[in-house]
């Protein structure tokens, strides 16, 4: 019996769906709670050319929610990446799959998904900014993505074409960092089923069958569900689907200095400056060749090797900017 015999028995995927499914290259955009669900069914199922791209390393925290990692990858400060690649093989051993360890940017997206090309992206992160530079980048190249976001109980879910209305028509600004799952916190059942319903959208899409033209919100605790028609969200002066401007695409400086989620700030250290050698003040718990985890007074950090710092425990933007500057000095 074929592996897929029982996917391939549905009639509207059938082989040919299988053979879009195996053939097409996949390029997931994040290894976090949406996309280690992702990458979990999309291997199981046959997708033999897949891409993940996260810049983070597994976190105890994430395994209540987060699959394909367990409490080893955690206490070895595993990327999220190399967890990946190491649990699909044990699953599918037919899939290629290919990890970034890297941040996504303006500078770089381009770059990536020339050298990927893509047959469709699939949003799998928990940062609304780089949901836009996906979006922008998806139209601009003209290729097709599926939006997913999962927070508290309630999640969303929309596949995007070239032609339907974007995220910027849905959204006109970036959100604030106010509604996270730090903050609001998220239970696994929305995680799985957003990340399946993406799945989905990618399975209909491949099969020929085009997305499903809904936008779809669920809510995984009072059990609610809808279903809207994405047609009336269309904004006729939308700045990226309507009039091409990609402005995002073209500020190519990053933030010295960004709020991430609850009490957690993203430090990037002056590339002149940094190497991942170097002494920085406070206790190294552990170490290795991807990420440290340093104590500083009533402080932790993740300090990654390519200069990035999660540092957490600050309450203010003011805290943040004494705290990036003490460590500037400090470092020797």
């Amino acid at each position: 019996m074929s592996r897929y015999d029982r996917q391939t028995r549905f009639h509207p995927f059938g082989e040919d769906g299988q053979h879009q499914i195996s053939t097409s290259q996949i390029l997931v955009f994040g290894a976090g709670a949406l996309g280690s669900h992702i990458i979990d069914q999309l291997a199981r199922m046959g997708a033999n050319h897949l891409t993940v791209i996260d810049m983070d390393i597994v976190e105890t925290s994430n395994l209540h929610r987060q699959t394909l990692y367990d409490e080893e990858d955690a206490y070895h400060l595993v990327s999220k990446v190399e967890a990946v690649k190491n649990k699909v093989s044990q699953i599918n051993s037919e899939v290629t799959l290919t990890a970034y360890d890297v941040e996504v940017t303006s500078s770089n997206i381009e770059d990536i998904v020339s050298e990927i090309n893509p047959d469709i992206i699939i949003d799998g992160m928990d940062n609304f900014k780089v949901r836009f530079l996906i979006n922008e980048v998806c139209h601009k190249y003209e290729i097709p993505w599926v939006y997913g976001a999962a927070v508290g109980s309630k999640g969303t879910v929309y596949g995007i074409d070239y032609q339907g209305p974007c995220l910027k028509c849905l959204m006109q600004t970036i959100p604030e960092t106010g509604e996270s799952c730090a903050i609001n916190g998220v239970l696994p059942p929305i995680v799985s089923i957003v990340a399946s319903y993406e799945v989905a959208e990618v399975i209909r899409y491949l099969s020929g069958k085009g997305f499903s033209k809904q936008m779809i919100t669920i809510d995984a605790f009072d059990l609610g569900y809808k279903a809207m028609n994405v047609d009336i969200l269309k904004n006729n002066e939308c700045p990226v689907c309507e009039n091409h401007q990609y402005d995002l695409l073209e500020t190519k400086q990053e933030n010295t200095i960004e709020q991430m989620c609850g009490h957690t700030y993203l430090f990037r250290m002056p590339k002149h400056a940094f190497d991942y050698s170097n002494h920085f003040p406070g206790n190294i718990v552990k170490a290795t060749s991807f990420a440290k985890l340093i104590k500083y007074e009533n402080y932790e950090f993740t300090l990654f090797k390519d200069g990035r710092m999660n540092a957490y425990g600050v309450h203010s933007d003011e805290e943040a900017s004494g705290l990036y500057h003490t460590l500037i000095k400090s470092i020797r």
